[in-house]
């Protein structure tokens, strides 16, 4: 009796993940399908899955283990509309527990991608193009990336609740990001609760010791007002008052309006409630602060790292206190 229990349980089980492998077939989506739960054309799908498979690849003995594809397609799925409930109705098989190992292995080895490909330009050509490129737009010299932060709502964490939340009441990180003339993120800084202003993230970032140390050379940034200027950051006039500064405002607004473009195209693709947002995780015993899941992306504190080899990404979380009137 006990041996046909054990039987009936391990087959219902592979029924199960069959389902799920017939149910998500990248094959038989229609385009519209596609777009419309997995926010991406079957191309780009099919390039992300095969970059993701070493990473998800599993060496089993099992011949029912969840492929590549099927992972990757769970996790979009989740990014797009930030409900369990829509996964398994969706897919009619899995629980909650397995959606949320499969979101969690597809983060993982998004964060070890990002890693390699979110970096800002280091050699002396890859900076000439990225500057030629910007000053094709607005004729704005020596600009290599437009600065800016934006909020992504969480839900509140239960330690240090009051910091995340941000002047317009709700619970955020606030993240601060670069994108080139492309619309590319190029560098981003998620360690930050909402409460944070944005020039405190400028001033306590790696990027800006990058700068100010002169690994960029001559080239710059492009930030909105609330950035003091520098050197390396231009800001806009606060109040023009001759023909050459009103000029300039211009130039510097159309040309930096790439990176409220990027934002733009990032919170549309993936407008779901919860969807894409990160996941403030708060250890109980570990005692080694919060630690954030970015937009499908986590990992280790990067540091300052190495110039010859720039890497755009930093997490983890910087737990402020603020004075009063001081966010």
């Amino acid at each position: 009796m006990a041996e046909y229990l054990f039987g009936l349980v391990v087959a219902l089980a592979l029924r199960r993940e069959r389902r799920l492998r017939d149910r998500l077939d990248l094959l038989a989506l229609s385009d519209t399908d596609l777009l419309d739960n997995y926010r991406f054309p079957r191309h780009d799908l099919i390039e992300l899955i095969q970059e993701l498979e070493p990473g998800l690849g599993r060496r089993t003995r099992r011949a029912n283990a969840i492929p590549t594809q099927t992972q990757v397609l769970v996790a979009l799925r989740f990014f797009a509309s930030g409900s369990f409930q829509n996964i398994v109705g969706d897919i009619g098989g899995p629980s909650q527990a397995a959606v949320s190992r499969i979101i969690r292995d597809v983060s993982n080895a998004l964060s070890n991608k990002a890693v390699e490909e979110i970096r800002m330009p280091s050699t002396a050509q890859d900076l000439s193009v990225s500057a030629q490129t910007f000053r094709r737009m607005r004729n704005f010299p020596r600009v290599i990336g437009a600065l800016d932060c934006t909020h992504f709502a969480i839900k509140g964490p239960s330690v240090d609740e009051n910091i995340y939340v941000n002047r317009k009441r709700y619970h955020s990180m606030n993240v601060q990001v670069v994108c080139d003339a492309a619309k590319l993120i190029i560098s981003f800084c998620a360690r930050f609760p909402g409460s944070t202003h944005d020039s405190f993230i400028w001033n306590n970032c790696a990027l800006r010791h990058w700068f100010d140390r002169g690994d960029f050379g001559n080239y710059l940034l492009l930030g909105d007002t609330v950035y003091a200027l520098e050197s390396f950051l231009m800001t806009p006039v606060t109040h023009p008052t001759t023909v050459p500064e009103e000029r300039y405002n211009r130039g510097h607004c159309r040309t930096r309006v790439t990176v409220e473009q990027t934002f733009g195209i990032l919170k549309s693709r993936f407008r779901g409630k919860g969807a894409w947002l990160p996941q403030v995780m708060v250890p109980g015993a570990a005692g080694d602060g919060a630690r954030v899941k970015f937009m499908g992306f986590g990992g280790g504190n990067l540091g300052y790292g190495a110039p010859a080899a720039y890497r755009g990404m930093e997490s983890g979380v910087m737990v402020m206190v603020f004075p009063e009137g001081k966010r």
